[in-house]
């Protein structure tokens, strides 16, 4: 299968801003002399950072679609609701056997019941991915500045979820899932129109307006005193996704290529590293010279594990947690 340079490049970023800011809770927040720096890029990827993710992966509605929706259905199941259930059993499980040792222990049932509602952890985000494929089949033929309002106006207007069992690690995951649709049915947009995408991100006057939604982004997420809620934020962040196609476009690191192509490994397994290096370096006392090799130590094991993943998984092993799907064996041609 050929992989579209672009495309992996943009997945990739986004990881790379998730796996960074996941190294921040990792340590506590004692990022050393990184602070002003971690936080700077932290509030500038925040509008855009799984945003991203999610817009990549709208892109392929339409592709997937042409095979048939009962096709479409079971890659579904087994490329996303699969790997759900796998990690549900992994991060559920660990979170039930160290509660004891948690800042906030939950019952079996409460992290059951978190997970499943699309709240746990790192699995809400293909909790969100496959309803997200789900729904775009009911709204993919309305009007989109239909489907962008409605999006808009829940995001903001839903009330957090209600302290009690089904109150999860974030009760604002419901509206944050649904700002996060935005973009994901922008990628669907855009390939069911049939537009050339790299072509429209070459235009300069475009990126310069997507520079500036970018800029006043961050100056509104940066210096407003009293935030605006980042549902009323949205049309921004949309405006500046073209910015960042037109950065994948130029990107030439085969790094950031390679996490894009197995996104899917690095996004979920190395929140396993976050996880123990938090319940490790629970001290917030260290030399800044300590907390400098904390912070970096975080971000080099996040991103050393996962690449072992795929080494391994390259060679055949460990498939079977991140897919149902068998992997295709190529024919063996006759001397």
């Amino acid at each position: 299968m050929n992989r579209i340079t672009w495309v992996d490049n943009l997945r990739g970023l986004s990881i790379l801003a998730v796996i960074f800011l996941h190294c921040t809770i990792a340590v506590n927040g004692y990022t050393g002399h990184f602070t002003a720096l971690s936080e700077l890029i932290n509030t500038l990827f925040q509008p855009l950072r799984l945003g991203l993710m999610f817009f990549v992966s709208g892109l392929f509605v339409e592709s997937g679609l042409k095979k048939g929706i009962p096709l479409f259905l079971r890659n579904k199941v087994l490329n996303i609701l699969y790997p759900f259930a796998v990690w549900v059993t992994i991060y559920g499980g660990m979170k039930m056997l160290f509660s004891r040792y948690s800042n906030h222990p939950q019952s079996p049932l409460a992290v059951l019941v978190s997970h499943l509602s699309g709240g746990g952890d790192i699995t809400w985000f293909l909790h969100s991915l496959f309803l997200f494929f789900m729904v775009i089949l009911l709204v993919r033929h309305i009007a989109f500045y239909w489907v962008i309002s409605a999006c808009i106006l829940l995001s903001w207007l839903l009330p957090a979820i209600p302290d009690g069992i089904f109150a999860s690690f974030d009760s604002m995951h419901v509206n944050k899932s649904i700002y996060l649709f935005i973009f994901f049915y922008l990628g669907d947009f855009l390939v069911k129109n049939r537009v050339n995408i790299p072509h429209l991100c070459q235009n300069n006057r475009l990126i310069a307006v997507s520079l500036t939604a970018f800029v006043v982004l961050s100056c509104l997420n940066l210096f407003m005193v009293h935030k605006i809620a980042y549902p009323l934020l949205a049309p921004l962040a949309l405006m500046a996704v073209p910015l960042f196609i037109r950065l994948a476009m130029k990107i030439k690191l085969r790094a950031v290529f390679f996490i894009g192509e197995n996104s899917i490994v690095f996004y979920l397994t190395h929140y396993l590293v976050i996880q123990a290096f938090a319940k490790l370096l629970k001290h917030s006392h260290d030399s800044l010279l300590i907390s400098d090799l904390k912070f970096v130590g975080a971000l080099v094991a996040s991103l050393a594990f996962p690449l072992g993943i795929c080494l391994l998984r390259k060679r055949g092993w460990l498939n079977f947690l991140f897919t149902a799907k068998r992997p295709v064996r190529m024919p063996v041609l006759a001397q």
